[in-house]
């Protein structure tokens, strides 16, 4: 019988090609995970979130602009690396930990031991899938499918004389909006600046947009206080609000916290319009 084990670490892929920093060489970063006595392979993705420690690993490489880019592109020597488990290095050292606290917690929730169909060969979409930012696949998601149905609404009302004002309207959100800003930030900015205007095309959307723009702004009205909860504001911890943390702690937070103001139905309502949006673009 197998130990009931998950061992991860980190090491350098020897076998890519390296970087040179001077006569130092830099490999990437990888992850070995062995469970069960199966093994896998994977590229580390703590360089991701490493942007918003810029000034922590300017410090670190004393301002040193290549070796920084070395890091923040995944590659690290032997020596330094071996600095920075010594040393416990902020924020390398708490990153890597982080991630190492990630991974075993997306295979616990596969329940490695008692699932037979278990497998890690495709672990390294499993990981990305499962630490991807759900704000982000939410508010880009969201924004899509708004600017579809505007799309629609624009092109039938072309040569309707009785709809002059909403072809104006979508005309100007469609070609006049800056979508490179969030959903949310268009949404809140717009209704302040036109909350008639905006409520006559929101009348005009399918009622599932209409559903899931509520949810989603609701959900968004949350997103600190959900980092705050799930610890995601410490120092040195992976950010983001994850699908795996969706999965098992967000979604019924959320739920809870729904039913407080919405009441029962409508909290579901919201939860299951969001859910939907989260398991499309996760598992297309």
């Amino acid at each position: 019988m197998e130990p009931r084990k998950i061992t991860v670490k980190h090491y350098l892929n020897l076998r890519a090609k390296p970087q040179f920093h001077g006569k130092e060489k830099f490999y990437p970063l990888y992850i070995q995970i062995i469970v069960t006595g199966k093994k896998a392979q994977i590229k580390s993705r703590i360089n991701e979130h490493l942007k918003i420690y810029r000034s922590d690993i300017e410090r670190i490489t004393h301002n040193d602009l290549e070796l920084k880019n070395l890091f923040l592109e995944g590659y690290f020597s032997e020596t330094w690396l071996k600095l920075i488990q010594k040393q416990k290095l902020f924020p390398l050292w708490h990153l890597l930990n982080d991630e190492i606290n990630v991974i075993i917690r997306i295979i616990k929730y596969h329940d490695p031991f008692h699932n037979k169909d278990f497998s890690l060969s495709n672990f390294s979409v499993e990981y990305q899938k499962h630490s991807t930012e759900i704000t982000h696949i939410l508010d880009e998601s969201i924004k899509e499918w708004y600017r579809d149905e505007l799309k629609n609404l624009f092109l039938k009302t072309i040569d309707q004389d009785e709809n002059k004002e909403l072809f104006r309207l979508t005309n100007y959100f469609i070609h006049f909006i800056n979508w490179n800003n969030s959903f949310s930030s268009f949404y809140e900015t717009t209704f302040e600046i036109l909350p008639s205007e905006l409520k006559m095309l929101e009348n005009m959307l399918s009622n599932e947009l209409r559903v899931s723009i509520k949810a989603y702004l609701a959900y968004h009205t949350k997103v600190n206080i959900l980092k705050r909860f799930f610890e995601k504001r410490e120092l040195g911890r992976i950010s983001i609000l994850s699908y795996l943390d969706w999965e098992t702690d967000i979604r019924e937070f959320l739920r809870s916290e729904f039913e407080k103001i919405f009441g029962e139905q409508k909290a579901l309502e919201y939860i299951l319009s969001l859910d939907d949006i989260l398991t499309k673009k996760i598992k297309q």
